[in-house]
Order: C-alpha cells, then structure tokens, then sequence
C-alpha cells in the first residue's frame, strides 16, 4: 500500500504501475496523488490519451478505452471516479474486477474515490477489489488525514523552503487556531511567507495574519474559562453570536474541553500514555486536544472536575428540555465554571 511520500517517490524512479486505487479521507491529498499519476502518465492537457470517467458509464466502454491504442504517445491514462462499489449491480462489479485483472502495457488505469471513502477492513466488495488491484501489478494509495504533529512538520518544511523559519512550536499553534486542512493550510502558509518575507515567522505574525476557524475560536473560548477570564470569555461570545453560530457547537466544544480533562485526569492516575488514550477514543488529528487538555489539570482537582460535570450536564438538560433564551444559558454556565474554577464550589 502506498501513502503520499512512497507514490511520489516510485513515480519519480519511474516505476509506473498498470493500475492504481486511490482512497483515504483526505481530499487534497487524494487529488494531488491523482495529478501525480496523470502527469506520470501523459501530459494533463492531451484529451487524446487521458479519459476520465465518472461512476454510470458503461463498463465496456472504460473497457475499449483500456485497451485503444494511445494516439502519439506512449501510454495513455484511464481514470474512473466514484465507483459505487457497494450499491452497484453484482454483474458490474464482477466486470469492473475483470477489468482491473487484465491490464493493459499501454494504459494506466486510475480507480479514484475523491469524494467518497471506502472501508479497507471490513466491506467484503473493498478487499475483493483491493485483492484484484495488488495481484495486477497494482497497488492502493490510501490518504488519510495527517496527525497535527505531521502537519506542523510539513509547515514547517515548506517555510524553510521559502528561506524563513517556523518553529514546531508556532506550527502547531497554526494548525490549532486555523484548520488541519492541508489545502487551507497551504494558503495559510503562502500568506505568512509573503507577510513575513525573511526571518522567523512569529506567534504575533500569526496571530495578525491568519484567518482563526470558527472552531479555533470556540477552544480558544474553553481556554479563557479555565484561567478564569471572565470578561475574555464575554468578549468571545459576543464575538461567537455575531457571526451567528449555534449553540449546541459552543456548548458541546465547551464539554468536551472537561470531558477531555477528565481522560487526562485519569490516564495521568493510572500511567497511561496520552497518545494510546487518544487513540483508544479515536480522536485522530484531534489528539493535540488532549494533551492541551492534560495541560491544563495542574488547576484542577477531582472535586473540580465532578462539579464542572453536574454544571454541564445541568446546562444540557435546560438546552434539551424546553424553549428559553439559548445564550443566557450559555453564559450562566460560563460563570459557574469560572466560579468552581476559582473557589472549588458551585454557585446554585
């Protein structure tokens, strides 16, 4: 199976594969393997010899094309996206697998689910056409979301190349308050580099320069709460209601920051790694949040903890039980968890 660094370095040794799936969760990633390919292939402007199909076409067509002679070049490149592989007609997946268990020398053909993902492990259709691919000569790119450590590496790998520095530090912070979206950090990226123009790109550049996510905004206002910032939480939620968000995401993101805690809490009392526990909630480039959270305890104690608990789940029942003013009871837990935050004990 390849990933994104193993496709680019065998296309780039020139080992150019009869058929390739390519899969994952991640969009960009899957989009750039799909031009890899195509430009390996033939030139990504040559209508003659590069086809794309979409799921609905007749098999015996992309068949036909697989096997048509390429028009002055030497390959040509036959890509068919979105194939329902679980909802399609058993005559058409048994034709698809016969398709892919006879390449063609003179044609490279892409299986390519951009928008789609399938499931590796547990669909029978999935393993049956991963089975075919690999005993073609082919093989699945499979390109799943990056953890946040990885992506701060690529951050700050592509600002060392445009001759600035960002430390790991600053790059997870970017990838906290903006996204972990590799094409929004991307662009992200290109407007530091153009901001910064030499030198070292700082917290205050980023905080100056880059566009804060919504749900950036959110922890950011879970983060006031825990240090007890009551007039910077106010400010947030001014801020949150104006661009007209709902509540349940800023309750929920508010929950989750002690829920997190709590795990954090207790791995720490029974030794347990933060990363394994991370993984073990499947938290995935979501894992950072617990180890901010972790950082965090050193203000906390169980007592905290229980009773940030009943204020939660005291606010949850008013949100879920009956009609009233949303905010009020937003900011109402707000204050109560400021309050236990800074004496131990409830307010009623």
């Amino acid at each position: 199976m390849l990933n994104d660094k193993t496709l680019k370095s065998s296309l780039a040794a020139g080992a150019l594969l009869p058929v390739y799936l390519i899969c994952g969760s991640d969009s960009y990633l899957k989009q750039q393997a799909l031009n890899r390919i195509i430009a390996a292939t033939v030139s990504p402007d040559d209508d003659m010899n590069l086809v794309k199909y979409n799921f609905g076409v007749s098999l015996q067509e992309v068949y036909d094309e697989l096997n048509g002679f390429p028009v002055m070049a030497d390959k040509k490149c036959v890509v068919l996206g979105e194939f329902d592989i679980e909802k399609s007609a058993q005559f058409e997946f048994d034709n698809l697998i016969e398709i892919i268990s006879d390449p063609v020398d003179t044609s490279v053909f892409v299986l390519y689910f951009g928008n789609d993902e399938i499931d590796l492990k547990k669909s029978k259709r999935v393993k049956a056409l991963t089975d075919a691919v690999t005993k073609s000569g082919g093989d699945v790119v499979c390109l799943n979301h990056k953890s946040a450590d990885e992506l701060a590496r690529l951050l700050c790998a592509s600002a060392k190349k445009q001759g600035l520095v960002l430390s790991p530090k600053n790059a997870t912070y970017i990838t906290e308050i903006c996204s972990t979206d590799i094409e929004f950090l991307t662009n992200e990226l290109k407007k530091l580099c153009a901001y910064t123009k030499e030198g070292e790109i700082t917290k205050e550049i980023i905080d100056s320069v880059c566009v804060k996510s919504v749900e950036a905004s959110i922890y950011d206002l879970s983060n006031k709460i825990i240090f007890g910032d009551t007039a910077g939480v106010m400010k947030l939620l001014d801020e949150l209601y104006y661009m007209n968000i709902d509540t349940m995401p800023v309750f929920y993101t508010i929950a989750s920051t002690v829920v997190n805690m709590y795990r954090a809490y207790h791995a720490k009392a029974e030794g347990k790694n933060l990363d394994k526990m991370a993984e073990e909630f499947k938290m995935g480039n979501k894992s950072f949040l617990l180890s901010r959270s972790a950082g965090y305890l050193r203000k906390f104690d169980l007592n905290k903890l229980e009773l940030c608990f009943d204020a939660i789940i005291k606010t949850e029942k008013e949100l879920k039980s009956y009609a009233l003013n949303e905010r009020n009871s937003i900011e109402k837990l707000v204050v109560r968890l400021i309050y236990i935050m800074k004496t131990g004990e409830t307010l009623d």
